[in-house]
């Protein structure tokens, strides 16, 4: 399929303005609440399903006894403003425009699962961290594209009409930094306790770093046991749909705003007494794109046609093992940390159940942000995201890469160039430390998962598979404040 630059842009405007068909409510039966659980930066070391922070999570923990798990789930993009956006609109990043971007904007006219459950009578509502960071009021919107915010669970339910069912997103700030350094040891857990992914220095620093993480991380869950808890005493568990995952990887370096594994490989556990057979795990690969999709099955509202995302209730119910041959995910601008203002490091990614092949646009830009302009600190680095490569979190783990001289490896691999094209074998290299685009005998599988790719974002009518539109991302503006907003005098080192 060939497409012309107007081709892509009536792909574009089609997926932004396609209007929401909504059906009346089911008359026959109950509709379920939706309950959504969103931690921030909550993500898997790798391509291995397991957590390297070891948290206590008897919550989670929970949801996966009494529901079904999926190892296999990915965000669709790295960054919480792109990966927020996609889980609302059940469709890729690169189809949101400025909501490709953090820090950027959700244009109205695009459908987006919360204002469709609303239309068709759910009391819908947010609390803490819903859509974002970025700008609400950029695009004439009122309220945050989550839904109405309140101030706790109690408060939403308070005002909800007694017969009506409602969706809550609960939107932790947890684990997103800063940490408060040394919360995790002061509270018990033991660094030793910790595991420390090969990518990352096996220091005193960076253990104690991941045990701040874990602290933040077992707070959230935590938190949504008192959710559960209030279910349980208004009678209303049984009747819940219950979602509990993250949006992105873990916010430390080579992890968090990549598309290797650590970026956007998400935990995802779902719960649903008496519709889910319990303790189940589904290999199967999973977007959280699929999220608004499912929500919309399950209250039986019609999914418009912009969204690109796919029901998960049949892998929910039995009725199937498989949901998607690959999933696929994207980067834009993350912090604004390159020489040219607005300049991100655009990449997408095709992720099937053994290989993930990476397409870097711009290699020729640093993929974490420009490193430092001046002799710096390691105390810089903890304490000013802009010190050096503005892309990966301030904190001690970075410090700890970016200005020590004995760990020069790990500072290559989460921030040096990189090439125009990246595969690796996930079953063999879970680290994703070997780069098989060159190697002659895998020249089959990249060329396929390539051409598989680039199919994909002609069809979705991504900006970067029809030059010269993809740079429009790096001319959308950031809308930052505080210590997020691009420094003044940063150009000038």
């Amino acid at each position: 399929m060939t497409l012309t630059r107007r081709t892509a842009i009536g792909l574009l405007s089609s997926a932004a303005m396609a209007p929401g068909v909504v059906a009346a409510p089911p008359p026959a039966r109950r509709r379920p609440n939706i309950l959504f659980i969103l931690a921030d930066d909550w993500g898997w070391e790798s391509a291995r399903p397991i957590d390297p922070a070891n948290a206590v999570m008897p919550n989670f923990a929970r949801v996966k006894r009494e529901g079904m798990s999926f190892p296999n789930a990915f965000a669709a993009a790295p960054s919480c403003t792109a990966s927020r956006g996609a889980i609302l609109s059940g469709q890729w990043p690169w189809r949101l425009r400025e909501g490709a971007n953090l820090q950027g904007a959700l244009p109205q006219g695009i459908p987006l699962y919360t204002e469709l459950l609303a239309q068709a009578g759910y009391h819908v509502g947010s609390t803490r961290k819903g859509w974002g960071p970025g700008s609400i009021e950029a695009t004439g919107r009122v309220i945050n594209p989550a839904g109405k915010t309140y101030a706790s669970f109690d408060t939403f339910l308070a005002a909800r009409n007694a017969n009506a069912p409602f969706c809550f997103w609960f939107g932790s700030n947890d684990p997103h930094r800063p940490f408060e350094k040394g919360k995790g040891v002061a509270n018990g857990i033991d660094p030793a306790s910790v595991d420390v992914p090969p990518y990352l220095p096996d220091t005193p620093t960076v253990r104690s770093d991941i045990a701040d993480y874990r602290y933040a991380l077992e707070r959230i869950d935590r938190e949504f046991g008192e959710l559960l808890a209030r279910l349980e005493r208004d009678g209303e568990l049984d009747n819940t749909l219950i979602v509990y995952t993250g949006d992105n990887g873990w916010a430390f370096p080579r992890a968090k705003a990549t598309l290797f594994d650590a970026g956007w490989h998400v935990p995802l556990a779902i719960m649903w007494n008496g519709q889910i057979r319990a303790g189940t795990e589904s290999k199967a690969l999973v977007s959280l794109i699929d999220l608004a999709a499912t929500f919309l099955d399950v209250a039986g509202v019609p999914q418009p046609k912009a969204m690109t995302a796919l029901s998960l209730m049949g892998v929910l119910r039995g009725q199937r093992a498989t949901h998607r041959r690959y999933v696929l995910g994207g980067t834009e601008r993350h912090m604004d940390g390159r020489t040219l203002p607005g300049q991100g490091y655009p990449a997408r990614a095709i992720r099937t159940d053994r290989h993930l092949f990476i397409r870097n646009f711009r290699p020729e830009r640093w993929p974490a942000g420009d490193p430092e302009r001046r002799p710096v600190t390691a105390a810089d680095v903890e304490n000013d995201i802009w010190a050096a490569f503005a892309d990966i979190d301030k904190g001690p783990a970075k410090a700890e890469i970016a200005t020590n001289p004995a760990y020069a490896k790990y500072r290559e691999m989460a921030t040096g160039k990189r090439p125009a094209r990246m595969l690796y074998d996930v079953v063999r290299d879970p680290d994703e430390f070997t780069n098989l685009a060159g190697d002659a005998a895998q020249r089959n599988v990249m060329i396929e998962l390539e051409a598989r790719l680039m199919a994909e974002l002609r069809v979705t009518g991504d900006p970067r598979a029809v030059a010269p539109l993809g740079d429009i991302f790096d001319a959308y503006p950031p809308h930052a404040s505080g210590n997020f907003a691009r420094p003044a005098t940063w150009s000038q080192g």
